[in-house]
């Protein structure tokens, strides 16, 4: 039977939140979601499992009792029907502008706080906002208008630290999402032949992770060859076709229960040329020697350090273009991402993509991505971590 997040769970992610409100002195927690692709469920999803399509939406966490949606008048039912949330509202801000809802019980973020208020037993003043980058200015204004700026706090530091540690529930639910990931990259070596376009090789990799119960992408699957489609950090899955002696980069991110695993892999059809051949073996020895520093108790500067170190070191450091190391969980990329910035030491149950990068080079580039759960005394890998890059024609 396949992993799930419990019903318990959501319950106690909910006190979470409550008491972090009380510590913050906050009377309400506004998450904001939409359909975005990479970012726009990950509050929804964590609180409620609600994945809000076409309408945008607020989950409402009142620092008593159960949290309440509120989104566009197409969303109520699905949203009732598909999260755990069973306090659902549509209101006027959410509504499509030239749209009319003759069936639909209509009200608006006014009515809403009163309500909360009567049913807690608690007046509310002060409102944390979590996702307020991605708030739309209207929405945004309203909010200001019922509350008064002063009386708003971005809570996004603080609300993505309670995902930071997983609970064994999540633990379990990841570690399935990596073994899609890992099935739907030996899909992709597998699929490797003079000839097949990215786009094919992406549709039967994305086949395999489907029938294994992978609900989307937590972002699009980059499947890229040659020197201009791998050059980049980002790329489209384009319909080139694969060519003898060509870079194969492998980027996927299949998102299961709200969770993602990330894998990202270079091959090479047929025999690598001198100079691209080293440096796979240079990501992979930096990578390795990252592995074996993660564990409780280590800085995330600590962290940040090793890989480049050892790009650096190679003369490459210009091309080591992101931060390397990040959590993953209801985001692919999510908080805390360990960067040279970050004041966070590490503990047990937090799970971390091992991410080398080496882009835009005259030859092209690569990223080798791994997933990793903290433990006691070290890590464990949550996908192989073997990297067969060399693939024989065909």
């Amino acid at each position: 039977m396949r992993p799930v997040i419990r019903e318990q769970e959501f319950a106690d992610r909910w006190k979470k939140v409550q008491a972090l409100m009380e510590e913050q002195k906050v009377d309400l927690v506004a998450a904001y979601a939409d359909d975005r692709y990479v970012y726009g469920q990950a509050y929804s999803r964590w609180l409620v499992d609600y994945e809000p399509q076409f309408e945008a939406a607020f989950v409402l966490v009142p620092a008593v009792g159960e949290p309440c949606i509120i989104t566009g008048a197409e969303s109520v039912e699905f949203a009732l029907l598909s999260s755990k949330c069973k306090n659902v509202k549509a209101i006027w801000e959410f509504l499509h502008p030239d749209e009319e809802y003759p069936y639909c019980e209509v009200t608006s973020l006014e009515v809403v706080i009163r309500e909360l208020e009567e049913s807690s037993g608690r007046k509310i003043t002060n409102v944390g906002i979590a996702g307020k980058s991605a708030v739309p200015y209207d929405l945004y204004h309203t909010l200001i208008g019922q509350f008064g700026e002063e009386h708003m706090m971005d809570m996004d530091s603080s609300m993505s630290m309670l995902r930071a540690v997983k609970t064994e529930n999540e633990i379990e639910v990841i570690r399935y999402a990596y073994q899609i990931a890992e099935a739907g990259m030996q899909k992709v070596y597998e699929s490797i032949r003079e000839g097949i376009t990215e786009r094919e090789i992406a549709a039967e990799a994305e086949y395999v992770m489907r029938k294994m119960g992978a609900e989307g992408m937590g972002i699009s699957m980059m499947i890229n060859s040659g020197r201009e489609n791998t050059s980049p950090i980002l790329s489209r899955t384009t319909f080139r076709k694969i060519e003898k002696g060509d870079l194969v980069v492998a980027t996927i991110a299949p998102r299961y229960e709200g969770y993602h695993g990330a894998i990202g892999r270079p091959f090479v059809l047929g025999t690598p040329a001198d100079d691209v051949k080293r440096y796979i073996e240079l990501v992979m020895y930096a990578q390795e020697e990252t592995r074996k520093m993660l564990r409780p108790g280590v800085s995330a500067r600590e962290m940040d350090a090793i890989s480049r170190k050892y790009i650096e070191e190679a003369g490459m450091g210009s091309h080591f273009a992101y931060t390397g190391i990040h959590s993953t969980g209801t985001i692919e990329f999510e908080p805390p991402i360990l960067s040279s910035k970050l004041d966070l030491t590490l503990q047990k149950n937090m799970v971390f993509s091992i991410d080398i990068p080496m882009f835009l080079n005259d030859w092209g580039g690569m990223r080798l991505e791994n997933g990793y759960l903290v433990t006691e005394d070290g890590c464990e890998a949550l996908c192989s971590c073997d990297v067969h890059y060399r693939k024989e024609s065909l």
